[in-house]
């Protein structure tokens, strides 16, 4: 299954919030279906969306989507396009009536990331997802390569060819002169995640040892009520793997706190729209104008 859901086990256990794990390129030659896993496990075996983040976030949903990203990103802007719908048909076909309005987190690896942002720009423009994308309130980006703009396109190629080139793909491999273009990244940066990256709390980690996505490419930019930008020591594809040493425990310790927040404004975010959709809240919603003031607060993370 390409969305696989890793906790809980029973539909009977209660879940407010879906988070949704997107892995970033596979290393040249690794099975997708290892690498979905792998590249959120420590050397240790620890899985942290499995083993941590389900003490973290008590009633979520925890999912990690699973696609063959060298095909992906090896091929035409269009094959990147589909996938993205794909990754947003999973979570339709995952979600029913009942759930559909749930808040959703989602959390990528390099260049999954870009995937993402890409599934919230087309959930934007198909009105069969949009639940989908109403329903984001929070992301969390571990090295991804954030740019804006068309000066900054063969920028983000370039970083995207570097990444394929550290997991061992070679020159005169499809997949390097096509990130080299950069033409996969062009429809982020044409039609604008700016335009709707600031309804949405995020959190970018970047890794103080990573050679390839280093600071300034993996945030996008935001005011701090709306980006918080964390250090990891971390290369690129240790920067989302958290063991079970005393020295991983304490790296992970800032991860937890950045996942609580962006969990509690999943929750505050939903309870707020739901006190605002009650009809016999109708009079007192006209003339009220501190709800709407709540809403811009904690949309500031005030």
């Amino acid at each position: 299954m390409p969305l696989s859901r890793i906790y809980p086990d029973s539909e009977d256990s209660p879940f407010r919030v879906d988070v949704v794990a997107v892995h970033g390129l596979n290393p040249r030659g690794k099975e997708a279906e290892h690498h979905a896993l792998g590249t959120w496990t420590a050397p240790d075996g620890h899985l942290w969306l499995r083993d941590d983040l389900p003490k973290i976030l008590p009633e979520a949903r925890i999912f990690i989507y699973q696609y063959d990203a060298a095909v992906v990103y090896g091929s035409d802007r269009t094959t990147f396009l589909d996938k993205a719908n794909d990754l947003l048909e999973q979570i339709r076909c995952e979600r029913n009536k009942a759930t559909e309005r749930l808040p959703i987190i989602f959390v990528g690896h390099s260049m999954g990331g870009l995937l993402i942002k890409q599934a919230l720009i087309n959930a934007q423009q198909n009105q069969k997802y949009t639940s989908i994308k109403e329903a984001t309130t929070g992301l969390a980006f571990f090295a991804t390569p954030h740019f804006g703009g068309k000066a900054m396109l063969v920028s983000t190629g370039k970083a995207a060819a570097d990444i394929a080139h550290g997991l061992g793909f070679r020159k005169g491999d499809r997949i390097l002169e096509i990130l080299d273009e950069g033409s996969t990244c062009s429809d982020i940066m044409r039609e604008g995640f700016r335009h709707q990256q600031d309804e949405y709390q995020i959190v970018s980690f970047w890794g103080s040892r990573d050679s390839v996505v280093q600071r300034d490419s993996s945030r996008l930019g935001l005011p701090g009520h709306w980006e918080n930008i964390v250090s990891l020591d971390a290369d690129h594809t240790q920067v989302c793997k958290f063991g079970q040493s005393q020295s991983e425990r304490n790296k992970f310790k800032v991860v937890r706190r950045n996942m609580e927040d962006l969990y509690d404004f999943a929750i505050k975010k939903c309870e707020l729209l739901h006190q605002l959709s009650r009809p016999d809240l109708e009079a007192v919603r006209l003339g009220d104008e501190n709800l709407a003031q709540r809403m811009a607060s904690l949309q500031r993370g005030v």
